[in-house]
């Protein structure tokens, strides 16, 4: 008797065991495969597609559409996925099965059927590929057959990427968790791998991308900052550029003022304060979607705010000014004895509301700092005679180029000078005549290096209102105005060498005179003369 109740007791376990056991198989069958039963469900209206179950849709109201005016079949979603696929326009796609439907259904097609085909059509796809409609697309359980579904999400971006454009975005979709998995794992698998210094692949190259771009390039949204949308293997990516240039010059505080602007609560800092695309690295290989990577932090606050933004970034190349070593090679340069057309003429068909700040030391003064800052780099013994010499050979080499070209030539000729003295940089009339003479006066904000040197925080308010940033709190001021140990300054070794020979400055005074004369006349100030 005894035995028979343990035997009972056993015998009803197991049962409930093998009960529990084939309601496992039978759900992860029924929910890993395609239904039958399950549709899609459209409005003919903007409201989305939904995939459900006709025994499921009571349980999810909060996200299916329950009351439907037109019913799409699976046959129907599976010629559509297929048109897709065999690149064909989503609207031509959509209206097939739409006539299709009415040809099995003897209805008329009326004119009123054939509207908002391509959004309705760009909200079905991407509904299609959303996660908890997976299985109805993909014929697979994504616990199980995860290679399957990026495969197939691979296919799908490359057939939206042959299109030229993006038919939609495929944010939040299953095929954009997949993307973000894959990249994760690839850094996982190469934490421990060195980080390649660069994004773009490095090569030389005559001419820059950009020069044969112009503002109508690209579409820029409706921001103060310029960004602008562009599909990036299917997806809707946000793409962002510069508000402000601080074009120069070097060794004139350039630095101090970038990271000074960083830490205002409207600017975002680049990846890099001197990315150095437009005069430099557009030659080795940076392109113009590579450029734009150094504001991607941007696009987090344009895609945040979902409105009208006040955050803006900016690109600190100090070299800019002056920089058009390549300039024969320029589009429009060829054959010519000077140039035509420099960096400016080709930044502002790019960018022509751009923010342009420059900052304007002692030129003496300037390639002395220039001098010390640039030996570890350039590799060569600092003193004071090694100095005074290099100075003298740059200027005999400027003066004899000016007796054969005019001085404008000159001063765009790099091989007159090398990093000992780059003498040319400081001939600011020049360079400074040619950015006016396309940006206009407004868009061009001229600081003295001496004024930002004793009063730096009037310098910071004027920079403030010349690029229209909000105004702060007390904290954010404080914030704002201090200093954040962010400059280049003299190591202990240059300070020790003390100024340069007298000789030296004399004859550097003598040569900028004419071209200090003349910026002054320009900017129609005396502060510029330097006292000379």
């Amino acid at each position: 008797m005894k035995l028979n109740w343990k035997l009972k007791c056993c015998s009803i376990i197991v049962f409930v065991l093998l009960l529990s056991i084939s309601y496992e198989v039978w759900f992860i069958s029924t929910q890993g495969t395609i239904s039958i039963d399950r549709v899609y469900n459209f409005k003919h209206t903007k409201s989305p597609f939904m995939a459900m179950s006709n025994n499921d849709a009571q349980m999810h109201l909060s996200t299916d559409v329950k009351i439907s005016k037109r019913v799409f079949s699976m046959e129907e979603v599976s010629e559509f996925i297929v048109m897709i696929l065999n690149n064909e326009h989503v609207m031509v796609a959509l209206k097939t099965v739409w006539k299709k439907y009415f040809r099995n259904s003897e209805k008329l097609f009326s004119d009123s059927e054939n509207e908002n085909f391509e959004s309705e059509a760009d909200i079905m796809l991407k509904d299609i590929l959303n996660k908890r409609n997976k299985n109805t697309f993909l014929d697979v359980n994504e616990k199980y057959e995860f290679n399957v579904i990026n495969r197939t999400c691979k296919i799908i971006e490359k057939s939206l990427s042959r299109k030229g454009q993006c038919i939609l975005s495929l944010e939040g979709t299953l095929c954009s968790e997949l993307r973000t998995l894959n990249s994760v794992a690839a850094r996982n698998s190469k934490k421990h791998k060195k980080k390649p210094p660069r994004v773009w692949r490095e090569e030389n190259s005559t001419t820059c991308d950009y020069m044969h771009m112009n503002s109508t390039s690209f579409s820029l949204l409706p921001q103060k900052n310029p960004c602008y949308e562009e599909c990036d293997g299917g997806y809707n990516t946000i793409r962002c550029l510069p508000y402000f240039l601080i074009i120069g010059m070097p060794r004139s505080g350039t630095t101090s003022l970038y990271h000074h602007l960083t830490h205002h609560k409207d600017v975002v800092p680049g990846k890099a304060k001197e990315p150095m695309y437009f005069n430099r690295n557009c030659y080795r290989g940076m392109n113009f979607a590579d450029y734009s990577l150094n504001f991607d932090e941007m696009k987090t606050h344009i895609a945040a705010e979902m409105k009208f933004s006040p955050f803006i970034t900016g690109d600190a190349s100090a070299d800019l000014a002056f920089d058009s070593w390549n300039w024969r090679n320029f589009p429009g340069n060829q054959g010519l004895q000077q140039p035509k057309h420099v960096l400016p003429f080709y930044i502002h068909k790019l960018l022509p509301k751009l923010k342009i700040i420059v900052v304007l030391r002692d030129p003496v003064e300037r390639l002395y700092s220039d001098y010390l800052y640039e030996a570890p780099s350039a590799r060569y013994l600092l003193s004071l005679e090694d100095f005074h010499q290099a100075v003298h050979r740059a200027v005999s080499k400027h003066k004899q180029c000016q007796t054969q070209f005019s001085i404008r030539t000159c001063a765009y000729n790099s091989s007159l000078e090398n990093y000992k003295a780059r003498l040319r940089v400081g001939m600011y009339h020049v360079f400074l005549t040619d950015w006016l003479q396309i940006f206009s006066r407004d868009q061009i904000l001229v600081i003295n290096f001496d004024d930002y040197t004793k009063d730096k925080k009037e310098v910071l308010i004027k920079v403030s209102q010349f690029l229209e940033l909000s105004n702060l709190t007390a904290e954010e001021s404080r914030l704002f105005f201090a200093s954040h140990a962010r400059e280049n300054r003299r190591s202990n070794r240059t300070r020790d060498m003390g100024d340069m020979l007298a000789e030296t400055k004399e004859m550097l005074r003598e040569f900028y005179k004419p071209f200090n004369v003349n910026l002054s006349q320009l900017l129609q100030s005396n502060r510029f003369l330097w006292s000379y």
